[in-house]
């Protein structure tokens, strides 16, 4: 533990007078903190308003690459974005540090050149605390971690969820060409539900439409497009009921 003369210590409690915060309305506003719920998770944050649009920001951006649906799959999400937010927040107080030794230092460092001062200012600020920089870059090794591992769980459980749903539609579509091929009436109005999906006729019928479109294009496709060669396969397309 360093240790300070009585000298110093007055000094500093003088000092501290005059560092009693913005005085001005307007600097009150700026520095003033807010607390918000996040939307997702529930939890409460204390941030300047600033900050907390910066972060929203970050997030939504984050939120729509990643795609989640469903409350596990939108919490990992918000985890991986709250830990991204955390490695940008790591690295810009790591910047800051360096850029307080250097104002610290430079005016005591001889060199030919700024650049060279420059170099050597951030040098001995890291020499000066090594730990306090090695605690950052062990931070981010964790966070990185916990991200990956994040983002691998999300990946499962949007693959699980992807195939559950295209199972679900594929059933949907074979029970209404089912009720076609019976000639059944089928309601247009009426959704066609499987395993909690739901699905409409309309919706349903532009889907098998463009599949049978597909695989007609690709015939053709691969005999040169030659119009008047007959189509082997028997027309598929399903209609609304006038």
């Amino acid at each position: 533990m360093t240790t300070i003369s009585e000298a110093q210590l007055q000094a500093n409690r003088a000092n501290a007078q005059h560092s009693t915060g913005p005085r001005t309305e307007a600097g009150k506003s700026r520095s003033r903190l807010n607390a918000t719920r996040h939307g997702l998770t529930g939890q409460f944050f204390v941030l300047s308003e600033e900050d907390r649009h910066a972060y929203d920001t970050f997030e939504q951006g984050m939120l729509a690459g990643l795609k989640p649906e469903g409350t596990e799959e939108n919490q990992l999400a918000v985890s991986i974005a709250q830990d991204h937010w955390r490695i940008n927040r790591s690295r810009a107080i790591e910047f800051n540090s360096l850029g307080i030794g250097h104002g610290e230092l430079v005016d005591d460092v001889n060199a030919n050149s700024p650049e060279v001062q420059a170099a050597i200012a951030q040098a001995q600020t890291w020499r000066r605390e090594p730990q306090y920089f090695a605690t950052i870059a062990l931070y981010e090794h964790r966070l990185n971690r916990t991200i990956a591992r994040n983002k691998k769980d999300l990946a499962e459980l949007q693959t699980r969820r992807l195939e559950t749903e295209r199972q679900a539609r594929r059933e949907a579509e074979l029970l209404l060409r089912q009720a076609y091929r019976r000639q059944e009436m089928v309601d247009p109005t009426t959704p066609v539900q499987v395993n909690g999906f739901v699905y409409s006729v309309p919706e349903l019928i532009t889907s098998i439409n463009r599949a049978v479109n597909l695989k007609e294009a690709a015939f053709y496709e691969k005999y040169g497009w030659k119009t008047t060669l007959p189509y082997p396969c028997e027309d598929e397309r399903l209609h609304l009921a006038a």
